[in-house]
């Protein structure tokens, strides 16, 4: 296991692309766009960190302080965007790393993507944690006014003492929504995910309450969410703090993570008990569960304060 405490002052290794555009599947769109790999967050969970080493560089210190740039980036989408065959699907950004992150304000690479998009009439969604996305508001607006726009704030939970080791370089969840709130005020439709969700850290019934109300009071549109998954690589990093900081939780995350997925029982447990929330606070929409069974996401109970999840059966 490699986590550690501490987080380096980061490098920045410009690099250029050979594609802009990444097709995915699996997904509710077909187009993502990523102009930086790692990122200075350090979400201790992010499913990115399995892509680092493909790279040459670890999934643990690495991914928080090496960051690459694909420096050419907007000059090769611009040469994408022209193509005969682009029919101007929605793309992606911030799927991998967050585009938003701080050095996007020395290198200004997503807002030159963005107003690419906007000049081929492309619409596009954005995940981000960042509240450096205020700055290119006026881009914003005219995406969402003209062929679209649509921004997801990721927010795991709302307890500071439980939010700061997870996503030690993340502005903070209040934040996240105030700037949520305004990019909603300003009419660019905003919602938030709940992802990933920890089992036996963030998944107490009152912890998803808590987001499910501040995402409505600040006018989020939508509200998915994810079971935690944890590939090969994200998994060594992750039980490192789970060990340093949830030690009586390691054993039984070892015994439910045998693969990359939670147990299916606790992942439609889970699932139930998010719907019946979401429902209650009026959201209709799950960005996070629409290519999964409708049955999964029946409303039920949510009396108990932690689920009586699989992962924690001995």
């Amino acid at each position: 296991m490699f986590y550690t405490l501490s987080m380096s002052r980061p490098t920045y290794i410009e690099q250029p692309c050979r594609s802009a555009l990444n097709q995915v599947r699996g997904m509710p769109f077909r187009w993502s766009l990523n102009p930086y790999r790692g990122c200075v967050h350090g979400c201790h969970y992010c499913y990115a960190r399995a892509t680092h080493p493909y790279l040459g560089m670890n999934a643990g210190e690495d991914f928080s302080t090496r960051i690459v740039v694909k420096s050419n980036i907007a000059d090769i989408l611009c040469q994408e965007l022209r193509r005969r065959s682009w029919q101007r699907e929605r793309v992606a950004l911030g799927t991998a790393t967050d585009a938003y992150q701080p050095c996007e304000g020395r290198f200004g690479l997503t807002r030159r993507c963005l107003e690419l998009l906007l000049e081929g009439q492309t619409p596009v969604s954005i995940v981000t944690k960042s509240t450096l996305i205020l700055r290119d508001l006026d881009l914003l607006s005219a995406l969402a006014s003209g062929p679209g726009a649509f921004v997801y704030f990721t927010i795991t939970t709302l307890d500071p003492a439980v939010w700061r080791p997870l996503e030690p370089g993340a502005p903070p969840p209040a934040q996240r929504l105030r700037v949520m709130q305004r990019l909603s005020a300003a009419g660019v439709p905003a919602g938030v995910l709940l992802a990933p969700v920890l089992p036996g850290i963030t998944d107490a019934a009152a912890s998803i309450e808590a987001v499910a109300r501040a995402a409505r009071d600040h006018g989020a549109l939508t509200f998915g969410s994810n079971a935690l998954r944890l590939a090969p690589p994200v998994k060594d990093h992750f039980l490192g703090l789970v060990a340093t900081d949830y030690p009586d939780l390691l054993a039984r995350y070892q015994r439910a993570y045998t693969g990359a997925n939670a147990p299916d029982a606790y992942q439609a447990a889970l699932a139930r008990r998010i719907e019946a929330i979401r429902s209650r606070h009026g959201f209709t929409d799950d960005v996070m569960r629409r290519t999964l069974h409708r049955d999964e996401t029946a409303a039920a109970g949510t009396h108990q304060q932690q689920l009586p999840l699989p992962m924690m059966l001995k």
